[in-house]
């Protein structure tokens, strides 16, 4: 097959509670289809008996490929595999990779049955009920759920399944994943997408950046719908050599506007990133981190104001970047100046890091695009939290460590 424009992939892992939101994103895809210029490649993990199917979605379907059988799409390698046969077998000069699951991951019987392969110690049904209905549902990949279930008691499993832990460790190994996908793809990843939750996070970007030029997610927890697929392809068929910046923000600017034309009732936020420009924010937040280590623990129970007053996710471990600026600035004035400097380096513009951001509802009007690790001294810090690049690079570790402690 010739080299097409773009090659865009969805990695869809569909076996749960979202397989029927699988099978609309699927019909969406199939309003537009793919052409000689752009593929449109999905690989689907589905639940019940039809296993895992690989497409190339053609306008009206009729697109199946190959049909996988069972497979975990929680095994990283099962992503590698897709990548690796979605560039041998469509080869584009850029490619896009949507990571697709919306935060419903793994029911009971999944957790209990990854429990029971690794023996994890002291494990029961009522827990696999509690750890399903913690953030670690929302685990994208199974050696993440793995490390959590085999620690000790599950004490510590419930200690780590809700500070953040799950996130903490998918994102290391999505990082890994990213980079032995850019050596499959010989390049890196052009665009980065992740139709999940709460992956709109300074430590993903961080990350991902070694191996990726553009990255589109959310900070809130995504609607059953996901991104509109039947508004996001479109433009990129009709005009395949689209800048990637102007595709991330025809992405996020479909998906606020998709929400708004139905009226949904709930918050909504959508975020682009130029992670070339990633360092713009980091070095403003390192000087942040450090006026605020050096002044910790004084100044503890104004930080603690400030973080009481920002918004945050996930268990209330990830804090808007932005926000927290605002809010710091308020409770200790001796640094606003570095404050300042981080809201300016979240300031959406065509030489940023933030290329685009749109987000909706009065829960996170006071969002800024991007989210970062923040728990507070009664949860204190994940055990897995250094193991993240960010972590180990930057000033934020040093300034949490003085605030919790």
């Amino acid at each position: 097959m010739s080299t097409a424009k773009w090659t865009f992939l969805v990695y869809m892992a569909g076996d749960n509670n979202l397989a029927s939101a699988g099978d609309e994103d699927l019909r969406e895809m199939r309003t537009v289809g793919s052409t000689d210029e752009v593929n449109v490649v999905v690989q689907f993990d589905n639940a019940g008996t039809r296993g895992t199917e690989r497409y190339r979605v053609l306008a009206g379907g009729d697109d199946v490929v190959e049909s996988l059988g069972e497979t975990d799409s929680g095994d990283p390698n099962v992503l590698l595999d897709f990548i690796r046969w979605a560039h041998n077998t469509y080869p584009a000069d850029r490619y896009a990779l949507v990571l697709w699951n919306h935060g419903g991951g793994w029911a009971p019987s999944a957790i209990d049955q990854v429990a029971q392969e690794i023996r994890a110690p002291g494990f029961g049904t009522r827990e696999a009920v509690e750890r399903a209905a913690s953030p670690l549902q929302r685990t994208f990949f199974r050696p993440s759920l793995e490390a959590i279930l085999s620690l000790a008691s599950p004490q510590e499993r419930a200690i780590c399944s809700d500070d953040g832990s799950g996130h903490s460790l998918d994102t290391v190994e999505l990082g890994k994943v990213l980079q032995k996908a850019a050596d499959v793809l010989g390049q890196p990843i052009d665009l980065l997408g992740m139709d999940a939750c709460l992956m709109s996070n300074l430590e993903v970007a961080y990350e991902a950046r070694p191996w990726v030029r553009y990255m589109v997610a959310s900070e809130e927890t995504e609607p059953n719908e996901g991104w509109p697929y039947e508004r996001v392809l479109p433009r990129l068929v009709a005009e395949p050599g689209l800048p990637t910046a102007e595709l991330a923000r025809h992405i996020v600017s479909s998906y606020t506007r998709s929400y708004a034309e139905r009226e949904y009732a709930g918050d909504i936020t959508q975020a682009a990133f130029d992670l070339s420009r990633l360092d713009s924010l980091t070095t403003a937040l390192d000087q942040l981190s450090a006026a605020l280590a050096e002044r910790l623990p004084a100044v503890r129970g104004q930080v603690w104001d400030a973080h009481r007053g920002t918004k945050r996710f996930a268990q209330n471990t990830l804090a808007d970047v932005g926000n927290f600026g605002q809010q710091v600035k308020r409770t200790v004035p001796e640094v606003a100046e570095a404050a300042d400097a981080v809201l300016a380096a979240l300031q959406p513009g065509t030489d940023a890091f933030v290329v685009a951001e749109e987000h909706a509802g009065d829960g996170v009007a006071a969002c800024t695009g991007v989210t970062v690790y923040l728990p507070n001294a009664l949860v204190g810090i994940s055990r897995f939290y250094a193991d993240l690049e960010f972590a180990k690079q930057r000033q934020w570790l040093r300034m949490v460590e003085a605030y919790v402690q």
